[in-house]
């Protein structure tokens, strides 16, 4: 029993680990260490890295690599690393530190020992995360913009260097990456857009370089607005071509960051709603939403008020075409002589519309009015004009009973 402990004992101060079976053969190969091979690239300080030691052929028993570092307060390895029975290499972790600035790069180097070889090579390191914050803020109200800040232990290179970022919280949107200038330890995001929700949430965003990520947690604070029985309103008929005015009321004060109303509508014909409207934090009361109506609707259009994280109002209006044509045959006329008018809608009426007349001088004469029938979209009235002793001419008006109206100009030219 001694005698094998012995033996233990040797081949442990040896290289090898005791064999895992007695009566196991050794090789006829004697494993030697022959390779030590670390990252190519350089390491991103603060991140991790692997390398991985070589034997020149396998062992039937386990063999144990040493380990060191040059500098462990930057570069540290475990202290060593077993290349299992029958394999010719294992791999090991590498993880570096920071605690310093780089200013430029730095190389430390790893030592590797087996049986008496030693290998010797460089880790290079270049600056790599330093931090990930929000401008010292803990917390945003959520729809506030978030600054994220991200910072290297060291000046970027030569092209500068990108760091990918993730949010792990769709309510805060951030780029998928960002560029620190060369020459500088870091760099803001100012205006990382937030979503307004309702209950508190917190978002983890992430920093990366390859081997190397970093994280920070920013709390969105819940947004809320109870506006109160607001309303959404305006009067129950109206014409085409012309402006339909409504009224937005909010009953209650508007809360922190102001808010958005947005407007849409189920008419296709209406292609261009009113803008969004920006409603600052403390406004209450109501406020006129005028709505352009295009000429060429007969029927009922439904407006719809939106205010993001709180809800809709709808209003449902009837629509009358609006008046868009007014034909004077002929225009020229010999005093005295007749001549026809037409009015002209965007589109068929389902209901009779008149059409206020007038005429500027007495010497052109107009109905006072002419009345476009449902199921029509025109209507034509004579005039008449009175003998004249030198030109003259008279301008023909048609009012709309939406107040719009359309000219005609008519020249006479004196009797013959």
């Amino acid at each position: 029993m001694a005698l094998v402990a012995l033996a233990a004992v040797m081949l442990g101060v040896s290289g090898f680990a005791a064999p895992a079976a007695a009566g196991t053969s050794p090789a006829a190969c004697g494993p030697r260490l022959s390779a030590l091979e670390l990252p190519s690239e350089k390491v991103h300080s603060g991140g991790e890295a692997q390398g991985v030691v070589k034997v020149n052929c396998p062992s039937p028993v386990p063999l144990v690599v040493t380990l060191t570092s040059a500098d462990t307060s930057w570069v540290s390895v475990p202290d060593r690393v077993i290349v299992p029975p029958g394999a010719t290499e294992a791999t090991f972790p590498i993880r570096t530190h920071q605690p310093d600035y780089i200013y430029g790069d730095l190389a430390v180097s790893l030592v590797a020992k087996l049986r008496g070889r030693t290998l010797t090579q460089p880790v290079i390191l270049q600056p790599g995360l330093r931090f990930v914050d929000f401008g010292g803020r803990s917390s945003i109200v959520s729809g506030d913009d978030a600054s994220i800040f991200v910072g290297l232990n060291g000046t970027a290179p030569e092209g500068g260097m990108v760091i990918s970022l993730e949010s792990d919280n769709p309510a805060l949107q951030i780029p998928a990456s960002i560029t620190i200038p060369s020459g500088t330890l870091g760099i803001g995001y100012p205006r990382a857009k937030s979503t307004r929700i309702p209950e508190n949430a917190d978002v983890t965003v992430t920093a990366k370089l390859p081997g190397q990520s970093l994280s920070a947690v920013l709390t969105l604070l819940a947004w809320n607005y109870d506006p109160g029985e607001w309303s959404f309103t305006g009067p129950a008929e109206t014409y085409g071509g012309s402006y339909y005015n409504m009224t937005l009321n909010l009953p209650n004060p508007v809360p922190h960051g102001g808010i958005t109303v947005s407007f849409s509508s189920d008419a296709p014909k209406l292609q261009y709603p009113p803008s969004p409207r920006q409603y600052p934090e403390g406004f209450s009361g109501t406020s006129q939403i005028q709505v352009s109506m295009p000429p060429d609707i007969d029927g009922d259009v439904t407006i719809t008020a939106r205010i993001e994280g709180v809800g809709t109002r709808s209003h449902t209006v009837r629509v009358h075409p609006g008046l868009t044509g007014f034909d004077i045959e002929p225009w020229f006329i010999t005093g005295g002589q007749p001549f026809e008018g037409t009015v002209h809608l965007g589109t068929t009426t389902s209901v009779p519309i008149t059409i206020q007349l007038a005429s500027s001088d007495p010497f052109v004469q107009v109905p006072s009015e002419v009345t476009i029938p449902a199921g029509q979209s025109s209507a034509t009235f004579q005039g008449t004009t009175s003998q004249v002793d030198d030109f003259a001419s008279a301008t023909l008006t048609a009012r709309h009973p939406s107040g719009n109206t359309w000219e005609q100009n008519v020249y006479l030219d004196p009797t013959t």
